[in-house]
């Protein structure tokens, strides 16, 4: 029974992690890659996460600012485009419905981005 590493998303044995990889569980070839490139694989994985979540809290919100301001393009775009949901309808239940109603441009967009498909995961 291995570990799983949470930036490539597998489940690997023991010897493919380094001592501090087993507690932030990180394989070894995940902690090569740049820093910059694991950020962003994390924080894309964290906003995915706040869309599934039952209610976007105020602090996800402070994050999902900074991450807006962010270099990487793709997880400005999509917490910028959280943001917005959140301010439409920051709890889940019912969030579908509302924006088909009242913002069907941002329902839109959701699926475009795939991000409307984090809504449904378990």
């Amino acid at each position: 029974m291995g570990h799983y590493c949470r930036i490539c998303g597998r489940t690997r044995p023991n010897e493919r992690f380094s001592g501090k990889g087993h507690k932030t569980h990180v394989c070894k070839e995940c902690a090569r890659l740049p820093k910059e490139q694991r950020l962003a694989i994390e924080r894309m994985e964290d906003i995915w996460g706040f869309m599934n979540q039952s209610h976007i809290s105020k602090k996800n919100l402070t994050a999902l600012r900074e991450w807006a301001e962010s270099d990487d393009a793709e997880v400005a775009k999509l917490a910028r485009l959280v943001i917005e949901v959140s301010e439409v309808k920051p709890h889940k239940r019912r969030r579908l419905q509302v924006l088909s109603e009242k913002r069907p441009d941002l329902l839109e967009r959701l699926e475009e981005t795939g991000l409307i498909d984090a809504h449904h995961r378990f």
